[in-house]
């Protein structure tokens, strides 16, 4: 009998603070307050519909890419990847990445994260010039970047990818 391959899971959160002029990835300018909870409740129903391809599959990675997915809330997150969990089998050792703009994690949400069920955190630091994040429009600048990574490893978050 031929076993299924693993399964990993892409998702998209598509809206940014601020579009970085450099960025080509489908991702839009915050329209004010996120539609978070109607956003998760879409991205659970697409999930169902295509349920029958995955099922008897193991999930093993999750990535939440964009955009900016640190503009949601920790609690939406983790409703998100309950409502995966219920649908899905998970590999014990699963992977689930959050990507993070640092100039949106002054309020340290890494704790709510984690206990969402968040194990890797990939920061979209790019620089720690602060004259180079300025010339390709970042929102933050070289010390907001280490004070987030400080506050992720703080929390316990081990698994860290710094992209540069």
């Amino acid at each position: 009998m031929r076993s299924l391959p693993p399964l990993s899971l892409y998702v998209h959160i598509p809206w940014c603070v601020r579009k970085c002029p450099y960025c080509d990835f489908n991702s839009h300018n915050a329209p004010g307050t996120l539609p978070q909870r109607e956003y998760v409740d879409a991205l659970l129903a697409d999930l169902d519909q295509d349920l029958p391809l995955a099922q008897g599959r193991m999930l093993q990675s999750i990535f939440f890419g964009g955009g900016t997915p640190s503009l949601f809330a920790p609690d939406e997150i983790a409703r998100l990847l309950d409502g995966v969990a219920a649908r899905l089998d998970f590999a014990r050792d699963i992977e689930i990445t959050l990507e993070t703009n640092p100039g949106t994690v002054e309020h340290g949400p890494f704790a709510g994260y984690r206990r969402a069920g968040v194990n890797r955190i990939s920061f979209g630091v790019q620089s720690f010039d602060d004259a180079a994040l300025k010339r390709i429009g970042r929102i933050h600048d070289a010390q907001q970047a280490e004070r987030a990574v400080k506050q992720a490893q703080d929390v316990g978050i081990e698994n860290l990818n710094l992209d540069l």
